[in-house]
């Protein structure tokens, strides 16, 4: 439903993946429902583990403890299905959500014992609580400094907790083969010391620490990153067009207080997807694709932006403008025109700033002229720039400012 409202119901012509790209990587920051719907489950785990004795917490509270808490089962190599207790539906797809952005690498020194999903008994991971509270909660501290499983009389003497033969049997019979071959090449004892504080991790950090608020958009890109794709046009535009600077062409349009409606013509034609007749074609065989200013070529969008008669002498007396009032000796070309200008001295910044503002608007005015059924006139245009500056002229806000001022600056001189 999301991505039909995008495309107002019609044809979907950019993948979803490259929608949810942040906008200085050539998407929308579209909002995914699944990656939404994860957000809201973490945020569910922060809350519960800033809060868990409050009253809504005191039953999944106690339904933890039985693994080790809430906090501690997060840090586990678990298997949903292998948690030796019963959890409830939503309980299952908070845990789910987590383990889709908490990699549990595997590291000898972080290689928990319980609730891990490759040592099983009966099907279900284990977890003794008098182990647990006794501070044995890694695999490695089970064997000793040769490199082999403590026997039993050995494991009672180095640790002196009371435990039987029985959950000895379990647990070290649990250990797979080949966990054991890998941890006899390890060297022992190593410092056993481990921080079950989720905030030191970089997941947590992210997801939990109490100095970041409102984080919601970076819980969501931990979830998008690996959704995301890059644009297919940016390696086909690399091949014609040479160093475009990709964070600043996909940032230009949004450094402007301009609708939305102008940025999308920019975006369409970069991510080639514009509607010109030449490419409704490929949807639509019977459409006629003359030009829709010079009736005399076949309409593509470099055409009607750049090649057509018409725009040609539009584009000649913007340059005569910009000459006129910017830079005298300045002169523009086809990049230019479609990503923007980035390669300039830092004294002429600001006239730079209004010139790509230009561009911005002139490539709406060509599209605007398009579906009028006129050409496009330079009269018109001026008419249409002087009165954007004075629509935003009011606007409190700072890219308007900026615009107002430089513009104001340089036609007054």
């Amino acid at each position: 439903m999301l991505n039909n409202f995008v495309w107002k119901n019609k044809t979907h012509f950019i993948r979803k993946s490259v929608l949810m790209n942040p906008l200085k990587q050539g998407g929308l920051d579209f909002l995914d429902f699944t990656t939404l719907n994860n957000t809201f489950k973490i945020n569910w785990l922060k809350n519960f583990l800033n809060n868990p004795s409050s009253l809504w917490n005191i039953i999944p509270n106690y339904i933890f403890s039985k693994v080790g808490g809430l906090n501690f089962l997060l840090l586990c190599n678990y298997n949903i299905t292998k948690i030796p207790v019963k959890l409830s539906n939503f309980h299952k797809q908070m845990l789910l959500a987590w383990s889709l952005i908490y990699k549990h690498n595997f590291s000898p020194h972080r290689y928990y014992l319980w609730n891990n999903k490759d040592i099983l008994y009966k099907n279900k991971s284990l977890f003794f609580d008098n182990w647990f509270k006794n501070n044995l909660l890694l695999v490695g501290q089970l064997f000793n400094s040769q490199g082999r499983l403590y026997n039993y009389s050995d494991f009672l003497q180095k640790y002196k907790i009371p435990i039987t033969t029985s959950e000895y049997a379990i647990v070290f019979n649990a250990i797979p083969s080949g966990v054991s071959f890998l941890l006899q090449g390890s060297t022992f004892p190593w410092p056993c010391t481990h921080s079950l504080n989720l905030a030191d991790t970089m997941i947590g950090n992210v997801c939990f620490s109490v100095e970041q608020h409102k984080n919601n958009s970076k819980i969501r890109a931990l979830f998008q990153r690996e959704l995301m794709t890059i644009p297919y046009i940016i390696p086909y535009w690399n091949n014609i067009v040479e160093n475009l600077p990709w964070e600043k062409v996909w940032s230009l349009s949004h450094k402007y207080l301009l609708t939305n409606k102008v940025k999308e013509i920019t975006f369409k034609l970069i991510h080639k997807c514009y509607p010109t007749k030449a490419f409704l074609k490929k949807y639509k065989s019977d459409i006629e694709v003359n030009c829709s200013f010079c009736h005399s070529a076949e309409e593509d969008f470099i055409h009607l932006f750049w090649q057509c008669t018409h725009t040609e002498k539009f584009w000649s007396d913007v340059l005569l403008f910009i000459q006129s009032y910017f830079i005298s000796d300045f002169s523009f070309c086809f990049k230019d025109v479609f990503f923007g200008l980035f390669d300039y001295s830092k004294e002429n910044i600001g006239k730079y700033y209004i010139i790509n503002l230009c561009f911005l608007l002139a490539k709406f005015h060509i599209h605007k002229q398009k579906f009028t059924g006129s050409k496009p006139l330079f009269s018109l245009f001026r008419d249409d720039l002087d009165r954007y500056i004075e629509t935003i002229q009011c606007s409190i806000n700072p890219k308007a400012m900026k615009t107002v001022s430089l513009y104001s600056s340089f036609l007054s001189s």
